[in-house]
Order: structure tokens, then sequence, then C-alpha cells
């Protein structure tokens, strides 16, 4: 089945080859990446469960965090531009 995911810091055409590459090597196939929808979206055939979990730690290990996952962007409240 199609599994389609949002992420963090997918946002050029480089982003978009590096995940297809690496997801190419992982053995997935149909990947697609998505740039022009919001937020953008990688979407791979799975077959299982922990196929899935090896996409979501593909996508992760080459710094493509789920939108779902808990990560630290930077805080801008605090910054003072003057």
């Amino acid at each position: 089945m199609l599994q389609t995911l949002e992420l963090h810091n997918l946002s050029c055409g480089g982003c978009a080859a590096t995940i297809r590459t690496a997801l190419d090597l992982a053995g997935f196939t149909s990947v697609k990446v998505n740039l022009r929808s919001e937020p953008h979206t990688v979407t791979a055939e799975v077959q299982d469960d922990e196929h899935l979990e090896l996409l979501k730690h593909v996508l992760r290990s080459h710094g493509y965090p789920l939108l779902t996952d808990e990560v630290d962007l930077p805080d801008h409240t605090n910054l003072n531009f003057s």
C-alpha cells in the first residue's frame, strides 16, 4: 500500500533527490516527493508496519523528520534585532 508522510526540512530539488536515492537504496518503490504541497510530502510503497518504520527511519536518518515528530526548532521569540 502507498504511504504518504509529511516532513520537516524538505524544501528543494536537492532534498528530493537525496530522499529518492536513500529510499531507492533501502529498497522502496513507487517513491514520490511532492514539493508543491504544503506541507511537503513523500509517498512510497510499504508492505507492512515494519516496512513503514524502516521508511520513517531512513527519512529521519537523512535529516527529514516527520511533522508528527517532536523536533527542536529554533525559538525566535527571544531574539533582539535592534
